[in-house]
């Protein structure tokens, strides 16, 4: 399992996120989010609230293996979505930390 997610549709050095994800990362400055440096932030966020256009976007940019790795260690996406993705990813629910592992992590509260 690599150690670092890599975009594999990446062009130029710091390409920036599509538009249409702009919903989806409402708490953070959008225009200063960057594909590279935060490649986990970015799976994590879409599988746990994208549509379908999302997700066909990040399959695109990161590939299947990438968005694995992500599933089997993030801790922030919810037992619902892990369990979605170990099912279309074919990854053993024992090897996923979201399900594995209680969450020491507390919900950010507006």
């Amino acid at each position: 399992m690599p150690d670092t997610l890599r975009c594999e549709k990446a062009d130029d050095e710091k390409p920036e996120l599509p538009e249409f994800l702009r919903p989806l990362f409402w708490e953070v400055d959008f225009d200063r989010l960057r594909i590279q440096g935060h490649e986990r932030y970015i799976i994590e966020r879409v599988l746990e609230y994208g549509d379908d256009q999302a997700i066909r976007w990040l399959y695109h940019a990161f590939g299947p293996q990438s968005i694995a790795d992500v599933v089997r260690r993030s801790r922030k996406i919810s037992r619902n979505t892990g369990t979605l993705w170990a099912l279309i990813l074919d990854i053993p629910r024992d090897q996923m930390q979201c399900l594995s592992k209680p969450c020491l992590l507390t919900p950010d509260i507006f």
